[in-house]
Order: structure tokens, then C-alpha cells, then sequence
């Protein structure tokens, strides 16, 4: 089954690579699941390349603290996602296709990453 993943930052992986995409579950409480709240772990995937090593995270998955820290300084992140996060599912899929795009107004770049799922 192929299908966009899209991503609110940056990642770069080449077509061909396999990649682990890890879900995140929305353990809010049901009357707080209303509106579109972009600092919760579940509204972005996790996806590391098998082939590089490399993971991909939104600040989400490493602070609970918001980004964790300002732009000018390094932030001390986590090599892995927050333990405290629940996973809904995890999938290997093969990038057929990866799209970069630039957000002028954001100061930031967003994925397309075209997938083929291997499970």
C-alpha cells in the first residue's frame, strides 16, 4: 500500500531506504480531545531510517517542556523518544519518494515522504 506521510520538519531520506515509523496513542481524557493541538506527541510520527540510523523527532517526542530550550543554543535532547509516550503502532515501509518543503512564514521546512509499507 503506498500512501504521503507528511511531517511538520525536516526529513531528508533518500528513495529506497527502509524505514520504522513509530505512532503515538492520544491519552487525553475524552473531553480534551477538541481542537487541533500540535504539541501532543500523537500528531506526529517518529521515523528512523534502517539504513542510516538516523531518527527523525518532533520536539514533542523528546520535551515535555515545549521545545525544551530557545534557538540560539543547542538543546539537550534525548537520542530516543520521551519514555513516557504510548505507541499505537509501529510500521516498516520503503521511501519511494521525499519531498522538502520550505515555509517562509514558519522559518521551517515540512516532509513529504511517499511510502510503500513492507508490513
Amino acid at each position: 500500500m503506498s500512501f504521503i506521510l507528511p511531517l511538520n520538519h525536516a526529513v531528508p531520506i533518500p528513495v529506497g531506504h527502509t524505514v520504522e515509523v513509530t505512532e503515538y496513542a492520544d491519552t487525553r481524557p475524552e473531553k480534551t480531545r477538541k481542537g487541533w493541538d500540535l504539541s501532543e506527541a500523537f500528531r506526529h510520527p517518529v521515523v528512523l531510517d534502517l539504513d542510516t540510523g538516523i531518527r527523525y523527532m518532533n520536539h514533542v517526542h523528546a520535551s515535555r517542556a515545549g521545545n525544551g530550550g530557545n534557538s540560539f543554543a543547542a538543546n539537550p535532547y534525548p537520542l530516543t523518544p520521551r519514555a513516557d509516550l504510548v505507541v499505537s503502532r509501529v510500521y516498516r515501509a520503503r521511501v519511494t519518494a521525499c519531498t522538502i518543503v520550505a515555509v517562509e512564514g514558519l522559518d521551517t521546512q515540512h516532509t513529504a515522504l511517499a511510502l510503500e509499507r513492507l508490513d
